[in-house]
């Protein structure tokens, strides 16, 4: 494969992008292309592991480090872009633990050596970026305004950070380099949204865990936390729910039905990407951003709100 051109991001979908959250894998293509960057989706990947085998140790740690090494490899990039929070931080988990600890960066190298796959040893010398921390610090908000040619004028949007994105700042060293997000009160979601016209709406769980990670082992936990989550953004007059973690997708849309039933209207609210949101700010249609692939039904409002 070719290595990257200018303004080329190597990027990685992950297992849920292409599937049951292809809005959001389409929508960060489309808004990132518009923005100036074409993100170069990375063949031959592999799941980042998902933390099911922290307990094995190196293992755990090569699943999302060969991804790493994939992409200097054939793509020419230290670095790779994904959506994903929780693929997010499993690549900086990985990739801060064999920096720190140089018998564990051995034991992934012989894992490595083993495989046969790729050459040469694993160096631990780039980033995991998350595709809002991405997009925000190498185009930002100026970008953001410049290429909104639709302003989401009356729509008032709760943003919803979820846990991984920003934390445990050991992993993700926020508040730690000062162009990374705040790792309590993390603002850059706030910031785009607000460059495209809407109106953020404060209702204090935007870094609350949504519980998605284990709802097979406690469902009733995770739509508890699911049911505060979005009845709090209600009750503060959000229109929408936004996201930027399909796994947060999973808990706070996919499964808002039966969150309903158990809980009560109060808990219907319609989720959306905040890049669904952003392609329809910079002009493309609802079609192209696909809300018709979110389960809570956010056409309805944004026919209600004129869009």
């Amino acid at each position: 494969m070719d290595k990257l051109k200018e303004n080329q991001a190597a990027y990685y979908p992950g297992c849920a992008l292409l599937t049951i959250d292809r809005a959001y894998n389409n929508s960060s293509k489309l808004v990132s292309k518009k923005m100036g960057i074409e993100l170069v989706e990375l063949q031959d990947y592999n799941c980042c592991g998902i933390g099911e085998m922290k307990s094995v140790g190196a293992v755990s740690m090569y699943l999302p480090l060969r991804n790493m090494m994939l992409a200097k490899s054939r793509l020419g990039s230290k670095d790779l872009v994904m959506a994903c929070s929780v693929c997010y931080h499993e690549f900086s988990r990985s990739i801060t633990r064999v920096r720190e600890n140089k018998n564990e960066l051995a034991e992934v190298n012989a894992i490595f050596k083993e495989a046969g796959e790729i050459e040469g040893e694993f160096i631990p010398d780039g980033e995991a970026r998350h595709i809002l921390e991405f997009l925000y610090n190498e185009k930002g908000v100026d970008e953001v305004k410049k290429n909104t040619v639709k302003p989401l004028k009356g729509l008032k949007a709760a943003p919803y950070y979820g846990c991984l994105y920003s934390r445990p700042s050991m992993y993700t060293f926020t508040d730690k380099k000062p162009n990374l997000d705040n790792s309590e009160r993390p603002r850059f979601m706030h910031d785009f949204l607000e460059a495209m016209g809407a109106e953020v709406v404060f209702y204090g769980n935007e870094v609350q865990c949504c519980g998605g990670r284990n709802v097979v082992q406690d469902e009733e936990t995770s739509f508890k936390l699911c049911s505060q989550t979005l009845s709090k953004a209600k009750k503060a007059g959000a229109d929408f729910l936004v996201l930027i973690c399909p796994k947060c997708a999973g808990a706070l849309d996919v499964n808002q039905p039966k969150i309903v039933e158990k809980f009560g209207k109060d808990s219907e609210l319609p989720v959306v990407y905040l890049t669904q949101l952003m392609a329809l700010a910079f002009g493309f249609s609802k079609k192209e951003a696909e809300f018709s692939d979110m389960i809570s039904d956010p056409l309805r409002v944004l026919k209600e709100k004129g869009f």
